[in-house]
């Protein structure tokens, strides 16, 4: 639990610096944050396919899902077309001359679905965070930082929510095969810490008002919150199916990173198009 409160506060800390500092490189560190967690995310879905006797192409599959982030952060999306067909080119010469030939369907499949399931909702939320004024006309600077802040705080707060009502409160199973702790008292726990985390946001947090409407603070984290249990659920098959408990360790005692990112990796192309869609 120490190291849990301890690596949190650690990292909520560079997170706003990197979020909201004026400093020229402060930008690049949420770049550096979120590669970081985009290489373990593959990784460990890579390791949760071996445990399936499958054998994915890791290097070009982290090659894709960091040319969606570099493409997002540096260029808008601007050369996304001509980077993944060179990624999956390189995909497919790797596969063909450097692997074994059986399971190539799977393996081959495996390795391009990894990339996209982590490397592009991350590079969503990077686009979002580095060209939010660029993109949807907001004009206030600091918008793109508070659009991720939103995002990242009501999508926690639906987990916390949801493990702190579930675990004592929770009778009513919503999969008991796929995740035995996962309740319908834990998922209305979890929409309501979600609710509560959007409507302090939008009193108290400079800027947020700009960002968001009433509707929009209370409407989007019940949203997230439907959201993120699909991708939490999703996650739980893929673990079950593998035969293992954790997606991986990471050093904070929250077990591995796609555990810590599952519900975002669905929660953010979902904002994504919403912001495309209200602009």
């Amino acid at each position: 639990m120490l190291a849990r409160i301890l690596s949190s506060l650690l990292f909520f800390a560079l997170f706003l610096f990197g979020l909201f500092s004026n400093r020229s490189f402060a930008p690049h560190i949420i770049f550096v944050i979120v590669a970081a967690a985009t290489v373990l995310g593959t990784h460990e879905y890579y390791n949760l396919a071996r445990h399936l006797h499958i054998r994915p192409s890791p290097w070009p599959g982290h090659a894709i899902a960091l040319a969606f982030l570099a493409d997002a952060f540096f260029f808008q999306f601007g050369d996304f077309v001509y980077i993944f067909i060179t990624c999956f080119w390189m995909l497919l010469i790797t596969q063909v001359f450097l692997k074994r030939y059986d399971h190539s369907v799977a393996n081959t499949a495996c390795s391009l679905f990894g990339s996209i399931y982590v490397g592009l909702p991350l590079a969503m939320l990077l686009d979002v965070f580095r060209n939010a004024t660029a993109k949807w006309d907001f004009t206030d600077p600091i918008t793109g930082g508070n659009l991720v802040l939103f995002l990242v705080l009501t999508s926690w707060a639906t987990d916390i929510g949801g493990y702190c009502i579930g675990k004592p409160f929770g009778k009513h199973k919503m999969t008991p095969v796929l995740s035995p702790n996962k309740s319908y008292e834990g998922l209305a726990g979890g929409a309501a810490l979600a609710v509560a985390a959007g409507v302090l946001l939008r009193l108290l947090w400079p800027g947020m008002h700009l960002a968001f409407s009433w509707p929009e603070a209370i409407g989007l984290p019940i949203l997230f919150t439907l959201v993120g249990v699909v991708g939490d659920l999703a996650q739980s098959a893929f673990k079950r199916d593998a035969g293992i408990k954790d997606s991986g360790r990471t050093y904070t005692g929250h077990g591995g990173m796609l555990d810590i990112i599952d519900s975002l990796l669905l929660c953010a192309p979902v904002f994504y198009l919403y912001l495309k869609i209200r602009h």
